[in-house]
């Protein structure tokens, strides 16, 4: 099984440097593609200095800020592996143990999405795992279904994790997560002198698009009982 890391980057110089070089140790990832998002700080000179020193890493760089989204779908052009393991920049005291708990089930099956939650304490963990949406978190899935989901214009905004999940609960795809111990993330407040206002926009953004998509499941749902 080859997997492809696909790493979207926008203004993370504190963190990029130790998550690629997590992930160039890996002997589970084959290649890593590092989308720079057009940063504004040394993303990515500290990026390119990686890069000399690995024969896995492979950067896009993109003119101007997308977003996420549509960094991910930029990116995906370049792979070619079955697998694709989504992992963000800002991790914090992330390790090769990481990548083999998020990658495990594939040793069992192939069509699945498996989703690794940052651990933030019994609350917040038991919360992220059984009640809050699965907006968050380092995922793998395969190439074929992640192509998929980005053909949905929604994809292309903050919301891409709600947009996977809608797609795999409609065609019966598992999703297994697990909260992945010691894993967690520089908050979008401490990164940024914007931080709070962005979070809260992205808040918003994927509140609307969880109940639009919702609302799109119960049209097909009350549809179908009406052809009966």
């Amino acid at each position: 099984m080859k997997v492809t890391a696909l790493v979207p980057v926008y203004n993370e110089e504190n963190t990029v440097e130790s998550v690629l070089n997590t992930l160039d140790g890996s002997e589970l990832i084959s290649e890593i593609i590092v989308i720079d998002d057009a940063s504004l700080d040394k993303s990515l000179e500290i990026i390119c200095r990686v890069k000399e020193k690995s024969k896995k890493i492979k950067v896009v760089k993109l003119d101007k800020n997308v977003g996420k989204g549509q960094a991910i779908i930029e990116g995906l052009k370049y792979v070619k592996t079955e697998i694709v393991f989504f992992c963000d920049a800002d991790l914090r005291y992330f390790i090769r143990d990481h990548i083999k708990l998020i990658l495990e089930p594939f040793k069992h099956k192939k069509n699945i999405q498996s989703i690794g939650l940052r651990d933030y304490g019994f609350l917040i963990n038991f919360l992220s795992l059984y009640l809050f949406p699965l907006i968050s978190g380092e995922r793998a899935l395969p190439l074929s279904l992640l192509k998929i989901a980005t053909k949905n214009p929604l994809f292309k905004n903050n919301s891409l994790e709600v947009v996977i999940n809608e797609y795999c609960i409609r065609k019966g795809i598992p999703i297994e997560k697990r909260i992945i111990p010691g894993l967690t993330q520089t908050p979008k407040y401490v990164k940024w002198k914007r931080g709070f206002y962005l979070l809260f926009k992205q808040s918003i953004e994927i509140a609307l698009t969880i109940i639009f998509l919702k609302l799109q499941r119960l049209k097909i749902v009350v549809k179908k009982a009406l052809q009966y």
